[in-house]
């Protein structure tokens, strides 16, 4: 199981952090999938008023075997950007590993 580090999320309402959990534990079976020897993720939440409406930006660090991935995601919608944010995540472990190249290659 991986450790999770929190910062920003005092301002979520209790439903929006359940919301957020349901997202992470699927998120995090996910990449613990792709990525062997996860350590810590850290997630972090701001918001930003503009002229009464509120944009979000996550920023998401997944630390494995002493180095760590890196993503960022900016929108209106708080389950949107944290959708994007770990899409982008499991894209830097495909880009970095080619994860479904080596699928591919057991499968035949």
């Amino acid at each position: 199981m991986v450790t999770l580090q929190t910062i920003g999320f005092e301002v979520l309402t209790e439903k929006t952090k359940d919301e957020f959990q349901k997202l992470w534990d699927e998120y995090s079976k996910k990449i613990e999938n792709k990525l062997k020897n996860v350590e810590a993720a850290k997630i972090h939440l701001k918001e930003h008023n503009h002229g009464g409406k509120t944009k979000f930006s996550i920023h998401a660090v997944i630390d494995y075997s002493g180095k760590s991935l890196k993503a960022e995601a900016v929108d209106w919608d708080l389950k949107r950007t944290f959708h994007k944010v770990f899409n982008k995540i499991e894209n830097e472990i495909e880009h970095a590993f080619h994860v479904s190249d080596q699928n591919k290659s057991k499968n035949r």
